[in-house]
């Protein structure tokens, strides 16, 4: 059976339209495969999870014998990277995951409850498709970059740390895989996972561009705010200083002016006013005026909703005028 549960309404005409749009209707077809239309909604009981102790995801979850979980490799501005762990967040219905981005609001807590619903799920076998990846500010919008791989195997966020050495980043710079090492599910290191198949190596590909979005990314920065963000990293991962100077360096990673280095979005030339993002925005920071959308700046978490589910693709992700003073780029 083929699950799926885009953003937007969980309803039946929409699944109709992505599995059609996808080529999911093709695949459902010649591999002999159901596609699901049951857009009921469960809540199940998940006491071993951090953040989210009560999960609400797809019905066809508990009829299911077994989860194959299919991603594909791409960038995202609040995650880093899209990969097998953060794609288990399409089992909460369409518009419920509004309501989780809201609940979840900065990153690292965001990839707290993706963990949370990983844990619950334990899919028996991950994918991710990087035959042809994405790459710069995603989850959508960004380009395409042909990578040529699939990496497949049964523990999901090896799969991940696998997934993310083979666009060369470091796999603890993934939230989602952070948090699995912290929970002991990880060592996050690529010499601690048995691989098999082609080498690494000869599939890794060179100058893979990350988001704009993920504020602790050192290459962005211009020298001096580079320093500065080792410094804080340091000092809240050690221990070592005063407490008040790591009150200090956390306040400044999390307050104003760090948020001047992450892109906001922004209705572009395209937008039709259609009132779309709107809907979907967990917070209620976008408005429909003069025929466009407006993004109130103040209020907006960074979820990046309205960029990725916007029907014309209009909205753009542009960093406030003294962030792109302060980046190196």
């Amino acid at each position: 059976v083929i699950v799926e549960s885009p953003g937007g309404p969980y309803s039946r005409g929409l699944l109709r339209a992505n599995y059609r749009k996808t080529g999911m209707s093709w695949a459902a077809e010649v591999g002999g495969a159901e596609l699901n239309y049951d857009v009921r909604v469960i809540q199940v009981s998940h006491p071993g999870g951090l953040v989210l102790r009560r999960l609400d995801l797809v019905a066809p979850l508990l009829e299911a014998d077994a989860v194959i979980n299919l991603a594909k490799l791409k960038t995202h501005n609040l995650t880093t990277l899209t990969l097998a762990v953060k794609n288990l967040f399409g089992l909460v219905p369409g518009t419920l995951k509004i309501a989780y981005h809201a609940k979840l609001q900065q990153a690292d807590r965001f990839a707290e409850g993706l963990v949370d619903i990983f844990t619950y799920v334990k899919p028996v076998l991950n994918l991710v498709d990087a035959i042809v990846a994405m790459e710069g500010d995603g989850p959508s919008g960004g380009d395409p970059r042909q990578v040529g791989a699939i990496v497949a195997g049964t523990d999901a966020v090896a799969v991940d740390v696998a997934s993310t050495a083979l666009v060369g980043f470091d796999p603890l710079d993934v939230p989602t895989t952070r948090a699995a090492m912290e929970r002991g599910l990880t060592t996050g290191r690529l010499a601690d996972i048995a691989l098999v198949g082609d080498g690494i190596e000869s599939l890794r590909v060179a100058d893979f561009r990350k988001g704009t979005a993920f504020p602790i990314d050192p290459g962005l920065l211009s020298r001096w705010m580079r320093s500065l963000a080792k410094g804080s990293h340091a000092a809240e991962g050690t221990g070592r200083g005063s407490a008040k100077a790591r009150g200090w360096l956390r306040a400044l990673a999390t307050g104003w002016i760090w948020r001047q280095l992450i892109v906001v979005p922004r209705a572009g030339e395209g937008c039709t006013g259609c009132g779309y993002c709107v809907k979907h925005c967990p917070v209620g920071a976008i408005q429909v005026l003069d025929g466009k959308a407006h993004m109130d700046t103040h209020r907006c978490i960074r979820c990046y909703c309205c960029h990725e589910l916007c029907p014309q693709e209009a909205v753009e992700l542009r960093r406030p005028l003294l962030g792109r003073l302060l980046v190196s780029t």
